[in-house]
């Protein structure tokens, strides 16, 4: 069909699929925030973004609730923005959303923590899981002092900073083994875990159970 010049689109996780059969090649694409840590892990060199949709061409892509915000915006390019604007009416879904807007709700409203600095290290944190953030490194991103740094997430989280960065790097783990075919060893070091019986270790004091259970 692609060969036909056919546009094809991905909802939800179906990018994963487009990207395993090569569909998207040098092209920006957008997938559910719940299949992005799978997807960078299958394909490193792939232009995924975290934007709600991505109208790329032929090939539009989208994840979560976010197709009534692409279908707006494919109807508007071919029919105009006022006929467009009949559709999320129709829906009753009177706010769309821009296709840069993010897949998921922010940190403070996650955390429900509203301190600048607890806030940015927690953000630091979900984005360095392959290589954890150390206490001192956390502490100077935010210029307060590592004791400081150690009463805010008792405080606000009620739990240490590295409680707070194990349950992050394990829920990303968790993630992998239900919706990746990665081996746990190659999950494990995705995760920021020493060894695969170090992830092991972890994820049964987590959760209860082995990570092949889980898987």
């Amino acid at each position: 069909m692609a060969r036909f010049g056919v546009r094809i689109g991905g909802i939800s996780g179906g990018p994963y699929l487009m990207a395993a059969a090569g569909l998207l090649g040098n092209r920006p694409f957008t997938i559910h925030r719940e299949y992005a840590g799978a997807t960078v892990e299958a394909f490193p060199d792939a232009r995924l973004t975290r934007a709600r949709y991505v109208a790329d061409a032929d090939r539009p892509t989208c994840g979560g609730v976010a197709p009534l915000d692409m279908a707006y915006g494919l109807i508007a390019e071919r029919m105009g923005a006022a006929f467009a604007r009949r559709i999320p009416d129709w829906f009753l879904h009177t706010a769309v959303d821009a296709a840069d807007d993010p897949q998921r709700a922010s940190a403070a409203e996650r955390y429900r923590v509203h301190h600048p600095a607890l806030l940015a290290v927690i953000e630091t944190m979900e984005k360095t899981v392959e290589a954890p953030l150390g206490r001192r490194a956390g502490a100077r991103l935010v210029s307060i002092s590592e004791r400081h740094l150690d009463r805010l997430f008792i405080e606000k989280r009620g739990l240490s900073l590295t409680a707070q960065y194990r349950a992050i790097r394990l829920a990303l783990g968790r993630r992998l083994l239900r919706q990746s075919p990665l081996r746990i060893g190659e999950i494990a070091a995705a995760c920021g875990f020493a060894s695969a019986a170090h992830f092991a270790r972890s994820h049964r004091s987590h959760f209860g159970c082995s990570p092949s259970a889980d898987r």
